[in-house]
This record gives structure tokens, C-alpha cells and sequence, in this order.
């Protein structure tokens, strides 16, 4: 407990404290930025927390945790501190500069728009990963990790191709809290949990009614639903090894699913009756859209039909 008599009229001043700039050891780096995780404000991983693949593609899954990952490049620029001069020559420190990563990326035209997405202020903050795999987290005064403290995020304009250039886009985001950029932060290596490229994002899944020969509307007193189920990126590639518990339907427990080929499927479903008949991927146990498939993260729209 901090009592506020103990407190009062204390100074924080900087510049005090002891310094330990020994070189014993072995030193931890933390190399060029590639990988971003965007993580919602307020979200913190406890510090008790095993850190594994498993617990942070959970958060993904949530949605607590968007991955930008696989830079083609990465700049980060740095804001110079602000110095005011007294009229005798003595310099004074007035604004302390803050740092931005403009991280750009050669993923197509599906990828872009979804990066359009991460334009806001304030409402995201940032981990970040390096060539090697290495994390940097926030750390807050608890000792839980987060990301750091962000403003603005901004998905630049998607760069046309040249001659010479591929097309590309671009997005930045800028830290707000110097201490934590200077001191309030860790660095976990790769080697001592796993490499942060290991993570992955959302996969987008288009379902259709349909099959090998057209359109499939659902009917009073079908016991399956034809669908096909196709990767958002190109609307051609396919998934395999769907089962029933990959999907929620409000026509009840998906029993069977086969394999038709040509990424159709057939639901085996209890009869349907007069109404509305929808489908979309789920996770029973974390109670959300988006379900793991073998590792592979897919999040479907919502398939809707009426039933007459």
C-alpha cells in the first residue's frame, strides 16, 4: 500500500538511483522489427502465465490479438528530444522524443484491405517481434506484459507497382509512453518460449450453399445442407479434416460431415423445419466465431437462409 503522507511532496526526478553498466554476462539483443501483434487496450498476459503457442493463438482466437507478421520491410524512425536553451547557453531538456515502426507488407489485395482495418487511436496497443523470433512486451507496473502503448495506427495507401517495384502497403504505429520504450519493458528470446513468427491470424472462410452442380436452398424436411467452404484470400483454395464441432447451426448438431471434393461438403443435420437456417464456424469451448482447424485459424460469415 503507497500511503499518500509517504508520497506527498516527493520527488520523482530523473537521474537518480543506482546505475549498473557492468558488461559480465551474456547480452540479450533485440533486432530489426518484422512481426507486430496488435492487442486490445487494457488486455495484459499475467505474469504467472506459461508462455506457449497455445495460450497466445487462444487470444487470437479471441480476437485480443490481431498478428501482423512477415514484414518484406520494416523502418522504424525515432522523433529527436526537444532541448530549450537559457539565454546563458544551458540546455534544458523540454520534450522527450517518441518512437514509430512503419512495417510494410507484400501479402495482396485480400490482406490489404483487412490491414485497413487496424486505422484507429488509441485502441490498440503493439508487441513486437524481430528477425530472430525474439518478443519485446510492455511491462506494467504490476510486472504483467502488454503491448506498448500506442496512438495512432495508420494503414498507409496501398502502393502501386512500378517497372521496377511490387505492389505493397504500408502501416505505422507510433509508441506514446517514452518510460516504457526506455525502461518499463522485457525482452524474451525465442530460444526460452518459442519464436514469435510461430503465430498466425485469422484465416477468412466464404461459405456457400452449393454443390458440384449449383446452388443447394436448404428445404422443409432435409437431413443435410450442401455447402461450399473456401479460403477468403482467393475464393478457390479449400479446406480439409471440417468436422461438426468446426461449425455452430441453428439447425442443430452437425452429426457427420463428408468430404465431397472440389472443397463441396455435406452437412448431416436433424430435419429442417419452416424458418431461418444459418451456419458459421464456432468454438464451443472458448465461445467463439473463429474454431481451429489443426492449427489453422478460420473465421467464416454468417450463412443464412429462409426456409419456406
Amino acid at each position: 500500500m503507497t500511503v499518500i503522507s509517504t508520497i506527498a511532496g516527493k520527488s520523482a526526478a530523473q537521474g537518480g538511483g543506482n546505475i549498473n553498466t557492468g558488461d559480465q554476462g551474456f547480452d540479450i539483443s533485440f533486432g530489426l522489427v518484422v512481426h507486430a501483434l496488435a492487442i486490445s487496450k487494457g488486455v495484459v498476459i499475467p505474469k504467472e502465465t506459461e508462455l506457449t503457442l497455445d495460450v497466445i493463438q487462444e487470444m487470437v482466437q479471441k480476437g485480443q490479438i490481431t498478428p501482423f507478421m512477415d514484414a518484406f520491410s520494416s523502418e522504424p524512425t525515432m522523433s529527436d528530444d526537444v532541448l530549450e536553451t537559457s539565454p546563458l547557453g544551458v540546455e534544458a531538456l523540454a520534450l522527450k522524443g517518441l518512437p514509430k515502426y512503419s512495417l510494410t507488407m507484400k501479402k495482396g489485395q485480400n490482406y490489404y484491405k483487412e490491414m485497413e482495418k487496424i486505422t484507429g487511436f488509441g485502441n490498440r496497443n503493439f508487441i513486437l517481434g524481430d528477425v530472430d523470433g525474439n518478443w519485446k512486451f510492455a511491462v506494467t507496473p504490476d510486472g504483467d506484459f502488454t503491448g506498448f502503448t500506442t496512438g495512432q495506427a495508420l494503414a498507409s495507401m496501398t502502393t502501386p507497382a512500378t517497372a521496377t517495384e511490387t505492389e505493397k502497403k504500408t502501416f505505422t504505429f507510433q509508441f506514446t509512453d517514452r518510460l516504457q520504450c526506455d525502461s518499463s519493458y522485457a525482452v524474451i528470446e525465442g530460444a526460452n518460449a518459442f519464436p514469435i513468427s510461430q503465430v498466425s491470424g485469422v484465416n477468412g472462410l466464404i461459405l456457400s450453399f452449393e454443390d458440384a452442380n449449383g446452388v443447394v436452398v436448404p428445404a422443409v424436411g432435409d437431413t443435410t445442407l450442401k455447402i461450399k467452404a473456401v479460403l477468403q484470400s482467393d475464393r478457390v483454395t479449400g479446406v480439409e479434416g471440417l468436422s461438426g464441432s468446426n461449425f455452430l447451426s441453428s439447425a442443430g448438431a452437425i452429426t457427420a460431415i463428408t468430404d465431397d471434393g472440389d472443397n463441396f461438403h455435406t452437412l448431416t443435420v436433424t430435419a429442417l423445419i419452416a424458418g431461418t437456417v444459418n451456419l458459421k464456424t464456432f468454438d464451443a469451448t472458448l465461445n467463439v466465431d473463429v474454431t481451429d482447424l489443426a492449427g489453422v485459424l478460420l473465421r467464416s460469415n454468417v450463412l443464412t437462409e429462409t426456409i419456406a
